[in-house]
C-alpha cells in the first residue's frame, strides 16, 4: 500500500553524511517515506555541483517535501525556486539564504590553506558545529565529520562564505517552514530574518537548542515537521 504522506527528502549539513540524522528520521511514523541525499566525502564539490547531485536524486513519481539542514539550505531554496513537479513544501533547519558571515566573504580563497583537521578541538567545534563547548557535540556528528576529507570541508566552507540565493528564494511559491535554534552560535537571527524577507510566506518557529537541532532535538523537530506537513493537507 502506498504511503499516505509525501516522501521526505533530507539534505544534510556541512559534513554531507546523512547517517547522523537517523534519530531524527526515526521519530516519523510509518506513513512517512524518508530518504537522505548524502554528499561525496572525498570529492570537493561546491553548491552548483551538489545541487545537480540532489536534483538527480529527487523522486520522479510522487510528491515530496525537501528538508535542508544548515549548509544545504541554499540548495533546497534553489531547487524550490524552479518549482519541480513533485515538490510540495520546503523545510529549513538552522539554515540561511546567503552566507551567515557576509563580512568574511573575502577570506574564502584563503580556506584552501586552512589545516582544518588539525585545528584545536574547540575551534573545530565552533567552525563546524556552531558550539563553543566541544563536549556538547553529538558523537555521531563528530564521527561523520571525521570521515570527510579536509579538502571537501574546505570547499564547502568557502562555498558557504560566498553563497547568496536570495534571488532564487524570492521565486518560491510552495509552503515553507523555517526552524531556528534559539542558542545557535553559528547561524544567527539575521539569517532567519533574511529568509523571511526573501520568502515572506515562510512560517518561522524557534526551538530551544543549539545549531545541530536535528541531532540534539530530534523528537521535537520531527513533530514540528510532521505537524507542518499534515497541516497543509498534502496528499501523495
Amino acid at each position: 500500500m502506498p504511503s499516505p504522506e509525501p516522501a521526505l527528502v533530507l539534505l544534510p549539513g556541512l559534513d554531507g553524511i546523512g547517517t547522523r540524522l537517523a534519530d531524527f528520521l526515526a521519530h516519523f511514523g510509518e506513513g512517512f517515506d524518508a530518504r537522505i541525499v548524502g554528499y561525496p566525502p572525498d570529492r570537493p564539490l561546491a553548491y552548483e555541483a551538489l545541487e545537480q547531485l540532489v536534483r538527480a536524486a529527487l523522486p520522479q513519481d510522487r510528491a515530496y517535501v525537501l528538508i535542508g539542514e544548515s549548509f544545504s539550505g541554499p540548495i533546497a531554496l534553489r531547487i524550490a525556486s524552479n518549482a519541480p513537479a513533485g515538490l510540495r513544501a520546503v523545510v529549513l533547519c538552522g539554515s540561511f539564504v546567503r552566507s551567515p558571515f557576509p563580512h568574511l566573504r573575502w577570506t574564502a580563497p584563503l580556506l584552501a590553506h586552512l589545516p582544518i583537521k588539525s585545528l584545536p578541538r574547540w575551534m573545530r567545534a565552533l567552525l563546524l558545529w556552531g558550539s563553543d563547548a566541544s563536549a556538547d557535540i553529538p558523537a555521531q556528528a563528530q564521527r561523520a565529520t571525521a570521515g570527510v576529507a579536509a579538502a571537501v570541508l574546505r570547499t564547502r566552507l568557502a562555498a558557504l562564505l560566498t553563497v547568496d540565493s536570495r534571488a532564487a528564494a524570492a521565486r518560491i511559491r510552495v509552503p515553507m517552514l523555517v526552524i531556528r535554534a534559539r542558542h545557535d552560535r553559528l547561524v544567527g537571527r539575521r539569517a532567519t530574518r533574511e529568509i523571511l524577507q526573501a520568502v515572506p510566506h515562510a512560517e518561522p518557529v524557534e526551538v530551544d537548542g543549539p545549531h545541530l537541532l536535528l541531532q540534539t532535538r530530534p523528537c521535537e523537530c520531527a513533530s514540528l515537521v510532521a505537524r507542518f506537513i499534515r497541516g497543509l493537507g498534502i496528499e501523495d
